[in-house]
């Protein structure tokens, strides 16, 4: 018979030892420390169990890690303010976290699950929020069966860290459970003695611990560390320590120097302050020691978050400069925040449970979203991107032009003829058109009018007739949806022009929208453009027409428009040319038909 993953892993687990892959990541040392925390407590426990230790984001693929490793590690070191921009937009702005959401999923999801299918673990922890964010899709998709856990070593700011595919999540503070709860549900979190190194809880006597490391036995001392990475105003606060005088500093100029060490546990206990900048897990190993903390120099992101949250609780004192820094370290040497003893004992409650019991007993708490309804959402997502991007390419005008090649459509610019006239269309207010029409055919004027896609009344259409003019249909601006009219529209005024089938049409200033163009095609219709389109007060063109152009003026209505319509006449006529409605050149016997977007009649 057959067993399924799951099943398999389950009869293993109650049989031999369970295997457990932690995720990790090089990003800052709190999340690699937590790593090797949990798997010394696996591999010290009583309980049959295997632990395994990879980099999740390298194992993620290659795309992910420089980008997120790398572009973290300049952010923090040359640009720090850009990281509390980025961390800002992640925090408030919804869609930007969905998008950095996918595309850790997008980038990551397989290369994870295949990296997963190489260990068959029965338990999978993730130390990392980038990586939690994948191995949670993973599991709520069924890609991945067995149980999930993540560490959350952070107080706020936990829009990454928990989430709802996660089985369940082990905090180090017991305040951060409610927001858990909130983002990954009811029963999905449990407080846990801080994932740190052994050696921090074993008590130490400050004056061994500084005889130890060759320190002075007398005087106070004070440690500044800037986390794994050593960054933050590491320079700024040494030197401001170097004015204090009851701090002593071995060595000459008073200040020892050490790069990144493992002798972490003895100097936290040697010390009478820490001064530190992330605010991560060394502040639980300073907590742990009974060192008081004084946050410092990196004010960024997360850090910001998290430093002022320990600061309101009383976990730690906030440094805003290097005044409030020398106030909070005297501060500190008086009373200290944990009360810690001449032993060394720290301050950490004894009774919350160990993260190894939890993640060896860890339940199923997650239910992987049927099959089924992960195609219909996939469908969903399809059919909305469709009408979305298809609704948006018929309401714009962007790639009309292609539009028109494909469909063969020719905008009239200009009409082949012998005779020296032009083609004059006038755009002007509906209810001005029947005064402007008798006004210019008094004048010996005549042209095709367009009211701006209305249709027009009976008496109008007789005015503009009896004026020896036309009316000429024509489609509004386009805006988003309204394209769905136009068909409508140019039906309504075709109707009331008594026009049939392949009729011009004025197209708007702004230009045809692809939805416009190809509703106006079905039924036959060419658009209009004109080889010239100006306005009637905006004075003489600058450039010259010749006989079959298309010219479009704008008028308002005002007897201003209308001398400047006589002025572009009189211009015309200075160059050979007369004027005629757009028809009657079209329809001329002079008329030369073309293809190439002349006569399209």
């Amino acid at each position: 018979m057959r067993r399924s993953k799951r099943q398999a892993g389950t009869l293993r687990a109650a049989s031999a030892a369970q295997r457990v892959l932690i995720l990790s990541a090089d990003v800052g040392e709190g999340h690699a420390a937590a790593a090797r925390a949990l798997a010394a407590q696996i591999e010290a426990s009583p309980r049959p169990a295997e632990v395994t230790v990879i980099d999740g984001l390298r194992a993620m693929g290659p795309v992910l890690r420089p980008v997120v490793e790398d572009g973290y590690r300049v952010q923090l070191r040359f640009i720090p303010w850009s990281y509390t921009i980025v961390y800002w937009l992640l925090e408030h702005v919804l869609p930007i976290r969905w998008l950095a959401r996918k595309l850790l999923c997008l980038f990551g999801s397989r290369p994870l699950a295949r990296r997963i299918a190489e260990h068959e673990p029965d338990v999978i922890v993730s130390t990392y929020p980038a990586v939690t964010v994948v191995l949670a899709r993973l599991r709520r998709r069924g890609e991945i069966e067995c149980r999930t856990v993540a560490t959350i070593t952070d107080l706020t700011g936990l829009f990454f860290w928990a989430q709802p595919g996660i089985d369940m999540h082990l905090v180090m503070y017991g305040e951060s459970m409610p927001s858990v709860e909130r983002i990954a549900g009811e029963g999905s979190v449990t407080l846990v003695s801080p994932l740190i190194s052994a050696e921090f809880l074993e008590p130490r006597c400050a004056t061994d611990s500084r005889r130890a490391l060759g320190l002075p036995e007398d005087g106070r001392m004070v440690v500044v560390s800037g986390g794994g990475w050593g960054v933050g105003d590491i320079a700024g606060a040494v030197k401001e320590f170097v004015k204090v005088g009851e701090v002593v500093f071995a060595g000459e100029p008073r200040v020892r120097v050490y790069g990144f060490t493992d002798k972490m546990p003895e100097i936290l206990a040697a010390a009478d302050v820490l001064v530190h900048s992330t605010g991560g897990v060394t502040c639980l190993e300073a907590r742990a020691a009974g060192t008081p903390v004084v946050s410092y120099g990196l004010p960024v992101g997360h850090a910001r978050l998290n430093t002022r949250e320990m600061a309101a609780l009383d976990l730690v004192r906030l440094a805003n400069d290097t005044d409030e820094l020398r106030e909070h370290v005297r501060a500190s040497f008086g009373d200290g925040l944990y009360g810690r003893a001449e032993n060394g004992d720290g301050a950490l409650p004894a009774d919350e449970p160990a993260a190894v019991d939890l993640v060896l007993q860890a339940p199923r708490r997650v239910r992987p979203i049927p099959a089924w309804r992960l195609r219909l959402a996939a469908a969903g997502t399809s059919l909305a991107a469709l009408l979305v991007v298809g609704g948006w390419m018929m309401s714009t005008d962007e790639v009309t032009t292609l539009a028109a090649k494909v469909l063969r459509v020719h905008p009239l610019v200009h009409v082949s003829t012998h005779q020296h006239k032009v083609a004059l269309i006038l755009r002007a207010p509906g209810s001005e058109i029947s005064v402007l029409a008798g006004t210019l055919a008094a004048r010996g004027i005549h042209a095709s009018f367009a009211d701006g896609s209305t249709a027009p009344s009976r008496t109008r259409v007789a005015t503009v007739a009896a004026a020896h003019d036309e009316l000429l249909p024509e489609v509004p601006s386009s805006s988003p949806l309204r394209w769905e009219r136009t068909r409508a529209l140019l039906h309504a005024q075709a109707h009331a022009l008594g026009l049939r089938e392949h009729f011009f049409y004025l197209e708007p200033p702004s230009g045809l929208s692809v939805g416009q163009l190809v509703l106006a095609r079905t039924d036959g219709a060419t658009p209009v453009k004109g080889a010239l389109r100006i306005g009637a007060t905006d004075g003489l063109p600058q450039r010259p027409m010749r006989a079959g152009d298309v010219l479009v003026v704008e008028l308002d209505g005002s007897s201003g428009s209308v001398l400047g319509l006589e002025k572009i006449i009189g211009w015309l006529g200075s160059g050979g040319l007369g004027v005629e409605p757009l028809a009657l050149l079209a329809d001329s016997p002079e008329t030369i038909a073309s293809n190439n977007g002349e006569r399209a009649r």
